[in-house]
């Protein structure tokens, strides 16, 4: 009876806190933009969990780079970005398409085109950096036929009332579980040549391809590469990602050049680590914009770390 009420009310707050949030970014923009600064300002120095892990992340992976200040800076950066982001999904509810056009650049819009023109449909593989929460919406706006792969909340009720949002913003979804109906989702929409939206950069414990990263061990996902591989679709990377004014822009990069010759362990580890080495090289450029705790806890040193050449941006939000 107390999970029910409990669950109850979360879910009313949530309903709640879209609609005021929503409303108050309409008629206050700015002053939301800036008491999330604060909020985010704030929370850097309560989530001590999230502090110390993402600073601890980032020390290891850049500290021979950077600096104390410097590293703080950077998480402190991350945690700014995401509040903004929750802010410009606000934003995207009230905006017309032209508006969202103009407020947010496309750089790379024939990458995708050349992809969708081989027929196979494409995955367009992108982190959690920027505000990824707006690809879709903003590929969608430009006529691409796109669906998001989500992980939904486990209380059904949630999931639905994210859908229903993410429809506002213009977001077919897919969900990531069940995974058997999620696998013939996903085969259907890409042989039908549209293209599907994957976030892929979580390195947790469990079942996947060791690869190097910032020179140190993680579990990658097998699960884009194999996707890929067995659809035949084009991989191709991109990035909606902060500008030093605080503006956005969607970045689409050339596809990846997959071995596609024959479908074994060792082609799915190439392809995984040529993923790997094309996150490291976009976290390198705007490390205060990815969200560190993605690592989990870091694996043993490897000895050919990827991108180790590759110079890491400092920090700008």
């Amino acid at each position: 009876m107390f999970d029910w009420f409990t669950g109850k009310v979360a879910y009313l707050s949530t309903w709640i806190g879209f609609k005021i949030g929503c409303n108050a970014v309409r008629m206050f923009p700015r002053a939301l933009y800036r008491l999330s600064d604060w909020l985010a300002n704030v929370g850097f120095f309560l989530f001590r969990s999230f502090r110390n892990r993402s600073t601890d992340n980032i020390r290891a992976a850049l500290g021979a780079d950077l600096d104390g200040p410097v590293i703080e800076d950077i998480a402190r950066g991350c945690l700014r970005n995401f509040f903004r982001a929750c802010v410009e999904i606000a934003a995207a509810i009230n905006s017309t398409d032209q508006e969202m056009r103009a407020r947010i650049p496309v750089v790379g819009r024939e990458n995708i085109d050349a992809a969708l023109a081989k027929g196979k449909g494409v995955l367009i593989l992108s982190a959690h950096l920027g505000n990824f929460f707006l690809i879709g919406s903003r590929l969608a706006i430009e006529g691409i036929p796109t669906f998001v792969l989500v992980n939904q909340p486990r209380d059904g009720r949630f999931a639905e009332l994210m859908d229903q949002y993410r429809l506002q913003v213009r977001q077919k979804t897919i969900h990531a579980r069940p995974r058997r109906m999620a696998l013939q989702e996903l085969n259907d929409v890409l042989r039908s040549n549209q293209a599907v939206v994957m976030i892929a950069d979580e390195y947790r414990k469990g079942s996947g391809i060791e690869v190097s990263l910032f020179g140190k061990a993680v579990i990658a996902r097998r699960g884009p590469v194999t996707l890929a591989l067995r659809t035949g679709a084009a991989i191709v990377p991109a990035c909606m990602v902060r500008q030093p004014d605080n503006s956005l822009k969607l970045i689409i990069e050339p596809e990846l050049k997959f071995e596609r010759t024959v479908r074994d362990k060792a082609q799915i580890r190439d392809n995984t680590i040529l993923i790997t080495q094309w996150l490291e090289r976009t976290v390198r450029a705007y490390p205060d914009q990815w969200n560190w705790m993605n690592l989990g806890r870091w694996g043993r040193r490897t000895d050919h770390p990827i991108g180790a050449s590759e110079p890491v941006r400092r920090a700008s939000l």
